[in-house]
């Protein structure tokens, strides 16, 4: 799974300057269509860049209809509309249906919405670590997701921290 061999070349990467900022983060955001401007929160822009770095190295199509955006949101939508999309509740009946590289969704539901993005990195019958961007480093409070973190990380996220609308998206590079 290279998408995950990708994510993983990253971890400690934090940002410089500012909040959002440094030169890796612009690098992320500028790897959008359209092009996130500096400042702006960096989780999908990272796994955007990251994936786009997984095609290349195996010589794929990146897949026209996958979206190029900042916005998890836009990320689900595809998922459903492609079959792709992996709820929580399934993934917790069948941990075996989730592969290293999948992306995985957090459900926010003070927001209304999918507002935060990783990358799955190993799965467990509990939950799965995960390799996550604009975040921060792993909290005794294993309940909190932090959406607006100082780097990309490693993190240890059970079931219900991916919110009961949360999921995951299966990829297949």
């Amino acid at each position: 799974m290279s998408a995950i061999k990708n994510a993983r070349l990253n971890i400690g990467v934090t940002e410089e300057g500012g909040e959002n900022r440094g030169k890796a983060v612009e690098a992320y955001l500028a790897s959008c269509v359209p092009s996130l401007p500096p400042g702006s929160p960096w989780c999908v822009a990272v796994v955007r860049f990251r994936l786009k770095a997984a095609a290349t190295e195996f010589q794929r199509t990146y897949d026209v209809s996958m979206p190029r955006t900042g916005y998890t949101p836009d990320y689900v939508a595809w998922a459903y509309r492609t079959g792709n999309w992996i709820s929580v509740s399934q993934a917790k009946a069948n941990p075996e249906l989730l592969r290293e590289g999948d992306l995985v969704c957090f459900h926010f539901p003070q927001m209304g919405r999918h507002a935060h993005m990783g990358v799955v990195d190993k799965i467990g019958d509990w939950g799965v670590h995960t390799v996550e961007g604009n975040t921060s480093p792993e909290l005794d409070d294993s309940e909190f997701v932090d959406r607006d973190g100082d780097g990309y990380y490693p993190k240890v996220r059970n079931w219900s921290e991916l919110g009961s609308k949360g999921g995951f998206i299966k990829l297949d590079f």
